[in-house]
């Protein structure tokens, strides 16, 4: 039997009623006066509560010390140690009640962040449901003020104004929702087979600068349309030394118009739509010089034409990375590496608003337009995609999962699938807008170290093409075969569109080239 703080037999063995534990009599009684305590329950002990034991092994002390100093040297040695054993028993004690308290404190930790993790998962949720509402109705919440900073200082509309655009964004919305659902593929649209058995039709070369500085196209859109009474099959091209090109591919590659419009590189250009007969053409313009610009091309014979540039606006403080043009065909929006985006009224050459959200840190590089006109999709340097509602100007959504700035955005005619691609990534990303779920990756093979530097659907929705390195893919969507893989092209391929009833598809790259590959005629 030992004591329970020194840990050696008792010389005077006593019991605590509280405890029950054995201690050395003269150690208890110190610890009595100093704690009026039970060291190990903790309970209020007096020198009353102590039950003197008997043994019938009588331990032997030395003699007491008598005027010596050896002996009293002895007896101070005896009260030190005595001190020192009940001030480790002190710090065990503490030691042990520290471990609980730690121990605690680490398991509410984790329970609050459990908690905190739930609630963060619920409210994504929410938000996920929210946005899958507004992609599917159009409607949204007013936009909160402290979320976004809105600049109307561009645009002179008064809210009347706005409010007159909302009417018509949300007109043409419903006339296009109600005729998508009913809409079938045409029955002039290139089938599987027809698109395996693509060949090339015709190409133009040497356009564009051939300065090393400034050579390459840029940016390429497809033409099919009446125009002044007459059907044209066009492509417009943007290069790195500024000029825009109008190419009748079908005429001997004639270029009908070759125009400087700007002193810097151009990011994107787009034909605007009039339906289904215009009397003149026109396209718009954007890129480093920050400047969105509208031509018109005037005729002067039925293949001689100008381009007159009917207004020019700087809604950005940096350069323009990408243009969508709205169904109505009345409005474009730009995107900024400035971190803003921005609806524009192409008839007068206006800002209807502009938008800069707390949440994007980084500058866009992509955008387009869901085919309803209410939803935006953008792309930026941060690898992020996020929807936006037009009319409220909120961000709805957003999809993590490139690694790459983000360089191509493409919505789905039948308005539920969106595509990406992402800068040094050879994957195009699909995304269910009803879910906001990543629902399907198409990994290109074969990719030679090439990331996906565009991408497009076809007008029926069931085909996509898209430019990795020197090739053009074309996956036929849902049964996500790869149908064909063009390499007509010497350069990286830059830009893709598809034309009429995905019967040919218009490339451009670096390598100053156009190429129309289509079901042979």
């Amino acid at each position: 039997m030992f004591c329970a703080l020194s840990g050696e037999a008792p010389e005077e063995p006593v019991v605590s009623q509280k405890s029950g534990h054995l201690f050395e009599k003269r150690l208890i009684l110190k610890y009595i006066q100093e704690h009026h305590r039970d060291p190990v329950n903790g309970e209020e002990l007096t020198e009353n509560d102590l039950i003197n034991l008997k043994s019938t092994h009588k331990i032997v002390k030395p003699r007491p010390p008598v005027a010596s100093s050896v002996p009293n040297l002895l007896l101070s040695l005896q009260n030190e140690w005595d001190a020192v054993m009940l001030e480790t028993y002190q710090l065990k004690h503490q030691y042990h009640q520290v471990r609980q308290e730690l121990s605690n404190a680490l398991y509410e930790n984790d329970a609050a962040k459990r908690v905190i993790a739930r609630l963060i998962r619920e409210k994504d949720e929410a938000r996920k449901a929210l946005a899958a509402f507004k992609a599917n109705y159009g409607t949204a919440p007013t936009a909160s003020a402290d979320s976004m900073d809105i600049d109307e200082a561009p645009a002179p509309n008064s809210d009347d104004g706005i409010k007159a655009v909302h009417a018509k964004l949300d007109a043409r919305a419903r006339e296009l929702t109600a005729t998508r659902k009913k809409r079938k593929p045409a029955p002039t649209c290139a089938t599987a087979d027809q698109i395996r058995g693509y060949a090339e039709i015709a190409h133009v070369d040497g356009l564009h600068s051939a300065s090393a500085a400034t050579s390459g196209i840029v940016a390429v859109d497809a033409l099919s349309a009446n125009v002044g009474g007459v059907h044209r099959e066009w492509v417009a091209t943007a290069g790195r030394d500024g000029h825009a090109l109008v190419v009748d591919w079908q005429n001997d590659g004639k270029i009908l118009v070759d125009s400087k419009v700007s002193s810097k590189k151009i990011n994107s250009i787009l034909w605007r739509s009039f339906g289904e007969d215009a009397a003149q053409a026109s396209f718009l313009t954007a890129g480093v010089d920050k400047t969105i610009k509208y031509h018109v091309l005037a005729s002067s014979g039925d293949t001689s034409f100008t381009v007159d540039t009917k207004h020019s606006f700087k809604p950005h403080t940096a350069e323009i990375t990408a243009l969508a043009l709205h169904a109505t065909g009345d409005y474009v929006v730009s995107a900024s590496s400035d971190k803003t985006w921005g609806l524009h009224d192409i008839n007068n050459g206006s800002t209807i608003f502009s938008v800069k959200h707390e949440s994007v840190t980084s500058g866009y590089t992509a955008a387009s337009l869901h085919p309803d006109g209410l939803i935006l999709g953008t792309g930026g340097a941060d690898s992020v995609v996020r929807l936006w509602d037009v009319k409220s100007r909120d961000n709805v959504g957003a999809f993590e999962g490139h690694k790459g700035k983000i360089k191509g955005i493409a919505f789905s005619e039948n308005g539920y699938y969106l595509a990406t691609c992402a800068d040094g990534e050879a994957v195009v990303k699909f995304w269910d807008l009803r879910k906001l779920t990543n629902f399907h990756t198409i990994n290109i093979e074969n990719n030679l170290g090439h990331g996906v530097q565009d991408i497009a659907f076809d007008y029926s929705g069931q085909y996509l093409s898209a430019a990795c390195g020197k090739e053009v893919r074309v996956f036929h969507v849902k049964k996500w075969d790869e149908l064909c893989n063009i390499t007509a092209h010497t350069g990286e391929v830059s830009s893709v569109k598809f034309g009429t009833d995905a019967k040919y598809l218009v490339s451009s790259g670096k390598d100053r080239k156009i190429v129309i590959t289509g079901v042979p005629q």
